[in-house]
């Protein structure tokens, strides 16, 4: 009897994709998300990678929910333990990303709405922005420090795993990597100038395509206008502004959608994996 629990335990443990196809609805999403890495347009992959990364914690939380799965995962109580430490680190990461965004979604509405209303205070209004995007920079690379420190973590564990370990790897993996470009866009491009100096010169027409993101452009539109009195403010440069910030907003709306469901999706999986810790 003995021996046929080991045996039933370890074959357990194996999950054959072509036995369970919920893990194999994991690795299809697996694939979609990996395969985002090639779209051209930084805004679609972000937009696109979200959607597919939300559908991957579905998969997996079903997955998680199969009672196979659960007396599995019952004698892997450290690599549950593990995911779980994880999955906080992810949904915190997660989280300073979602506040970045709306803080900036705030900063724009203000000014768009001193641009349209004639509002005085542009000045001090853009400097509130700067200021604002120097508080963002500094989040978005604290998020990138907890996720290089994840991805340390997911490449030191690539070693001799079973089919199991090696899909909750690459989930953690492809999780860090999204994240990752997430906070590499609303951090702007890397560079040795500041970001006043280098975008108070012409405005570039190059598309997300060429390297330039939405931020960068709306950045670079709205620091045109510092130290301009709000009367002497060209009309071209307000509207562009303006445009640029409508436009952004319509996407970072998009992103903090896509990044809500990833985030919900995150957390019923982290609660089925709580489940199994303490049913076990």
């Amino acid at each position: 009897m003995a021996a046929s629990a080991r045996s039933f335990h370890t074959r357990s443990t194996s999950f054959p994709s072509e036995s369970h196809p919920n893990l194999a609805g994991v690795q299809e999403c697996l694939h979609l998300v990996k395969a985002c890495e090639a779209c051209p347009s930084r805004k679609a992959q972000v937009v696109t990678k979200l959607g597919h990364l939300k559908d991957l914690y579905a998969s997996m939380n079903a997955f998680l929910q199969l009672p196979l799965t659960q007396q599995a995962l019952c004698g892997k109580e450290r690599l549950v333990r593990e995911l779980m430490d994880d999955f906080l680190c992810l949904m915190d990461a997660c989280g300073l990303v979602k506040d970045s965004l709306a803080h900036m979604r705030e900063e724009h509405q203000t000014l768009q709405s001193m641009l349209r209303r004639g509002v005085s205070g542009l000045e001090s209004g853009i400097c509130a922005y700067q200021c604002s995007r120097k508080r963002m920079k500094k989040d978005m690379a604290k998020c990138l420090r907890l996720l290089r420190n994840m991805e340390k973590h997911v490449s030191s564990s690539n070693d001799n795993l079973d089919m199991v370990d090696q899909v909750f790897n690459d989930v953690r993996a492809v999780t860090v990597s999204t994240f990752n470009t997430l906070s590499s866009v609303i951090s702007g491009r890397k560079g040795t100038q500041s970001i006043f100096s280098r975008l108070v010169s012409s405005m570039s027409t190059r598309s997300d395509e060429d390297g330039i993101s939405e931020i960068e452009k709306a950045d670079a539109a709205i620091f045109r206008l510092h130290g301009t009195a709000l009367k002497t403010v060209r009309q071209e440069d307000a509207r562009e502004a303006q445009k640029l910030m409508e436009e952004l907003d319509v996407s970072l709306s998009e992103v903090e959608l896509e990044l809500e469901d990833v985030f919900r999706c995150m957390i019923q999986a982290k609660v089925s994996l709580l489940n199994i810790v303490t049913g076990c």
